[in-house]
């Protein structure tokens, strides 16, 4: 069974996120490296109160650069750090290199109990209007959601319990 977090994962890359959604159910922010989107800066700095972002970057150059930019940019962050000795596979060290047991270990102080309540599905957002691309950055806009396909939408707008109201409120507004 995974384990919940329900404040907001940032890693580095998509291996990261990768792994580490194989054993942990948490919404995953990845940096791509140093150059960080504004959107999804922008989505972290309007995450919700009592939300936090998880900054696990690998403990190396890259991956303390990329926390400082985080750091000097975003408030609500916690730092989580893991031991560079127990991320080594195949010559290379990182997060997607770490024991499991590591990584949760880490991340312990945030899991919690689930608090999932019902989701909303690709077809609440077809009935509410958000049926293409231009609508849903609307949308994503809108609510500071960062830049989003269709999938990362919809795990957005689920994360933060946005009602299937709200949208309709929202997407009503388009083009006005």
């Amino acid at each position: 069974m995974k384990k919940v977090i329900n404040d907001v994962l940032v890693v580095e890359g998509t291996g990261d996120a990768s792994y580490i959604s194989t054993f942990v159910d948490t919404l995953i922010i990845t940096t791509n490296g140093y150059d960080i989107p504004e959107e999804e800066l922008d989505f972290l700095k309007h995450l919700p109160k009592g939300k936090k972002s998880i900054i696990l970057t690998d403990s190396d150059e890259a991956g303390y650069k990329i926390r400082k930019v985080l750091n000097d940019k975003l408030s609500n962050l916690e730092n989580v750090y893991v031991d560079i000795s127990k991320c080594n596979k195949n010559n290379k060290h990182g997060v997607a290199e770490c024991d499991k047991e590591e990584l949760l270990k880490a991340l312990e102080p945030y899991v919690c109990e689930s608090t999932k309540k019902e989701l909303l599905t690709t077809n609440d957002l077809l009935s509410v209007g958000i049926d293409n691309k231009a609508k849903r950055e609307y949308v994503a806009k809108e609510l500071h959601l960062g830049k989003c396909n269709n999938k990362t939408l919809l795990k957005r707008i689920n994360y933060l319990q946005i009602t299937l109201q709200n949208l309709d409120k929202i997407i009503k507004q388009y083009g006005n």
